[in-house]
């Protein structure tokens, strides 16, 4: 099955590979992680975050899926006093994704995307392929190249 994130790769001309894992299997971040036998590399599976300026402002932020978004650091970076996740009656409208299964490639609506920097030391990372059960192994520039992606500390220490 071809989700919008892998047709907009395509689309992009971006390298990608799938790995799959059965929907009802894993949910945490460390399962999926010891899923695909990660080792110690748990740390280049990455989350996609949607988040709200409540002002009519959206964000993405993208870091290791067992790290929490710093969200006052998140706030600043995108010039805005607070952000809150976005409720999930929006988030569907507005990314195209269900919760659990978003990319932040292929969205309905694309967001400025800020990257954990932690991504850069990875030659490919791990991210959702736009739907519950679907990773995409891909180079972190990809988010550079095709969203004009930033890589900024967003994690909490």
């Amino acid at each position: 099955m071809e989700t919008a994130a892998i047709a907009f790769l395509k689309q992009n001309n971006i390298s990608y590979s799938t790995m799959e894992y059965p929907e009802n299997g894993p949910i945490a971040a460390k399962d999926v992680a010891a899923y695909f036998h990660f080792g110690d590399e748990t740390d280049r599976l990455f989350k996609t975050l949607v988040t709200s300026d409540r002002k009519g402002g959206y964000y993405v932020f993208c870091l290791p899926a067992e790290k929490k978004l710093d969200l006052k650091r998140a706030a600043s970076l995108v010039g805005v006093k607070n952000l809150q996740m976005v409720e999930p009656d929006i988030f569907q409208s507005l990314t195209g994704y269900t919760h659990g299964g978003c990319s932040p490639f292929g969205m309905k609506t694309q967001l400025p995307t800020i990257v954990e920097r932690s991504a850069l030391n990875w030659e490919t990372i791990y991210l959702s392929g736009g739907k519950i059960g679907l990773l995409l192994e891909v180079s972190p520039n990809a988010l550079l190249h095709t969203l004009g992606a930033t890589f900024e500390s967003i994690a909490k220490a």
